[in-house]
């Protein structure tokens, strides 16, 4: 029985066991480091490309910031805002929006009638100085109703808030009261909008 291979055969045999032994020395020696290289290689590559896109965003910083101007600038001209530079002027000029809406939406424009108004300067104004006025208004129910509808509906934004029903004459009042009052309310609500940044910054006159 033969134990060992052929003499012609023992140069092939020695080749396969020196790649067995390369394969296992690059495992157990080399293959970590291959692999932690190729991974320091990508990491540079994306590092790189974050450096390209950086230096990318400086060089527009002009040019954005050009363009954050003029988004600002529209901002200010938007029509959502009350366009009056100071609160005196933005809080007359939304009393006398109220009384127009009165004249275009009532039926009966004759049997509503502003009580007062009331300016309220706001105490620790935010970015937007809110304007607010206190109405207090006698009108028919239904015709009161188109008129808040109205003042919400439009632009600039102006917001109706704390509306309270103070009085309702009453059919059986008529003869007391006067027919002239019959089916009026008495509502009590502030009306409020806002001024730009810009005009927020100029003080109350």
């Amino acid at each position: 029985m033969q134990l060992l291979p052929d003499l012609k055969n023992n140069r092939p045999l020695a080749i396969g066991l020196l790649l067995i032994a390369l394969v296992l020395v690059y495992l157990v020696g080399f293959h970590w480091f291959v692999v932690r290289h190729i991974e320091l290689s990508a990491e540079v590559e994306r590092l790189e490309t974050q450096v390209a896109r950086f230096k990318a965003a400086v060089e527009r910083r002009p040019e954005l910031e050009t363009r954050l101007a003029e988004l600002r600038q529209e901002r200010q001209g938007s029509t959502l805002f009350l366009p009056e530079t100071g609160f005196s002027s933005a809080a007359a000029a939304m009393s006398r929006r109220l009384r127009e809406t009165i004249d275009s939406e009532s039926l009966q424009p004759e049997l509503c009638s502003v009580q007062s108004t009331q300016n309220i300067l706001e105490q620790d104004p935010g970015r937007f100085e809110r304007v607010t006025v206190n109405v207090q208004l006698l009108c028919p129910l239904d015709d009161m109703a188109r008129i808040l509808f109205a003042l919400e509906d439009s632009e600039p934004l102006i917001f109706v808030d704390n509306v309270i029903m103070r009085q309702r004459i009453a059919a059986d009042q008529v003869g007391r009261r006067g027919a002239a009052n019959y089916g009026r309310v008495e509502l009590s609500f502030n009306m409020y909008g806002f001024l730009t940044e810009q005009a927020s910054r100029q003080p109350a006159t």
